[in-house]
């Protein structure tokens, strides 16, 4: 033991020593820049606040010649006791326009909303009453959704607390849907579900009775667009053919039916042919309107590849009480440990290990230039919702929708706290045939970002797919941001981690040069 003592406090063995920690120091700190810069999960996020706005269709809140109209309402409605009108007191629950995370709001032609009552339910959110041929635009929003969102992979998994009732003819036949989920898988397909419940119906009052709730899909999506901040999608509709949907009508060239499992629920409520083209001109009444989802999607956490206390390569081990390798005796004309000549070009191993890693991981990514899409739909009618999503601009900053040339505005909107935001808005139907403009326009009447559109002859509007292409693309290499900051600095990392056992190394080399010439 005492011999062993003497060799190790020997200048030739402290620096036999010190070159061997060197390299061990390299190694170790590799095997943690390998461990810290991959978490798994990186680009996944948690979402606590996401809004789901829907109108249903055109049909679910149109006019009707019996009962006044039909109308969403918010919460699950209790049992009336009979296919007959509602009245003020009966469901019970019965007409809302807010029940917990649910929210009912009809447009109106200023670009505000307004808040219907039982009174006007039935009336546009101008004061105007509908007609079988005409719309309240009602819309439904449920908030408060959580979940996680991937928009580097395209999924998404988000759920609601809260539930809605859908009637027609003023309540003579009517369902609710509650707790709705959100799925959507990487290969840009999704579904939205709900636990759906009513009464077995007829419009002659003849049959009433509760039906058993069961869960069923609200929507069928495909090519769904997942972003850091939102989605807008339109759900399947054209070609869709249930099984159950007996009169289906494919007259038209936009004919189509809601999920299978759906019409099948509808069949007992009374309401199925109001879910699918039963007629040769009322695709666009019955088709379902586009989905807006939007949310804040917290940042994944931040790698650390220098978590690990990197200790001073410099530093050799010593015996408690053993002075620090820079201060003790040496033999004469030996310089200090810290100080020997080195090869040339060889750089100090006190500087290799400490540098830029530190810093690489957290560097924030470029702010994305303005841009507006529709979701990936690019074609719609005039009197539909038009699902808008804009990204790259100021936070918290008002904006107004204004379709253009003769200036009409569409809605107003305030960004979120990453420069977004996600509504939809309404081409009027009187808006003549030809090349207009959605833009996006400041308080001065800059516009900031703006989406060319056609309108044709027959009332199509024509997204410019150009436009739309452009802006998807734009915010899908935003999205990925965080993403890319993470996986960029894997490389660099590495090749740290690859130069400090180099110069460990190299140092090692130095003492053994240095010893067999003093040997």
């Amino acid at each position: 033991m005492e011999t062993t003592r003497m060799h190790l406090s020997s200048p030739r063995a402290r620096r036999l020593a010190a070159g061997a920690t060197a390299v061990a120091l390299g190694a170790t700190i590799a095997a943690a820049a390998a461990l810290g810069a991959a978490p798994a999960n990186a680009a996944s996020a948690d979402v606590t606040d996401a809004s789901l706005s829907w109108s249903l269709s055109n049909e679910a809140n149109a006019g009707a010649y019996f009962g006044g109209c039909n109308f969403l309402s918010a919460g699950v409605a209790g049992n009336s006791g009979a296919s007959a009108p509602w009245t003020a007191t009966n469901p019970s629950p019965g007409y809302a326009a807010s029940a917990g995370n649910v929210s009912i709001a009809y447009p109106t032609t200023a670009g505000g909303t307004s808040t219907p009552t039982f009174a006007t339910k039935c009336q546009t959110g101008d004061g105007t009453t509908v007609t079988p041929a005409t719309s309240t635009r009602g819309v439904l929003t449920l908030a408060e959704g959580t979940g996680t969102v991937d928009a580097a992979a395209g999924t998404a998994d988000i759920a609601w607390d809260g539930g809605f009732t859908v009637a027609f003819y003023g309540g003579l036949t009517y369902w609710s849907a509650e707790d709705p989920e959100l799925h959507v898988a990487a290969d840009g397909t999704g579904e939205l579900t709900a636990t759906v419940s009513g009464y077995a119906a007829s419009r002659d009052g003849g049959s009433w009775a509760p039906l058993t709730p069961r869960t069923v899909h609200l929507a069928t999506l495909t090519d769904v667009d997942v972003t850091s901040t939102g989605i807008t999608v339109s759900p399947d509709w054209q070609g869709v053919e249930p099984a159950s949907a007996t009169s289906l009508n494919k007259t038209n060239a936009d004919w189509g039916s809601w999920p299978a499992d759906f019409v099948d629920f509808q069949n007992e409520t009374g309401q199925s042919s109001y879910w699918y083209t039963s007629g040769a001109n009322d695709a666009a009444a019955k088709k379902p309107q586009p989905i807006s989802i939007a949310y804040t999607a917290a940042e994944a956490p931040t790698p650390e590849p220098t978590t690990p206390v990197t200790p001073e390569p410099t530093t050799e081990p010593s015996e408690p009480g053993t002075p620090e390798p820079t201060t003790e005796p040496s033999e004469p004309g030996t310089p200090e440990p810290t100080t020997e000549p080195s090869e040339p070009g060889t750089p100090e191993p006190t500087t290799g290990p400490t540098a830029g890693p530190t810093t690489e991981p957290t560097t924030a990514p470029t702010t994305p230039a303005p841009s507006i899409s529709t979701g990936g739909t690019t074609t719609f009618t005039v009197g539909d919702s038009v699902p808008l999503r804009a990204e790259g601009l100021p936070t918290a900053t008002k904006y107004s929708i204004v379709l253009h040339s003769d200036p009409v505005v569409l809605g107003t909107v305030t960004t979120d706290a990453d420069g977004a935001f996600a509504t939809s808005v309404v081409i009027p139907a009187d808006t003549p045939a030809g090349a207009h403009t959605i833009a996006v326009e400041s308080s001065d009447g800059t516009a900031v970002v703006s989406l060319a559109i056609t309108v044709t002859a027959d009332g199509t509007v024509v997204v410019d797919p150009v436009d739309t292409t452009t802006a998807v693309t734009t915010g899908a290499a935003v999205n990925t941001g965080g993403t890319v900051s993470g996986t960029s600095a894997l490389p660099w990392i590495g090749l740290s981690a690859v130069a400090v056992v180099a110069l460990g190394s190299v140092a090692f080399i130095a003492y053994r040069r240095r010893v067999t010439q003093q040997d």
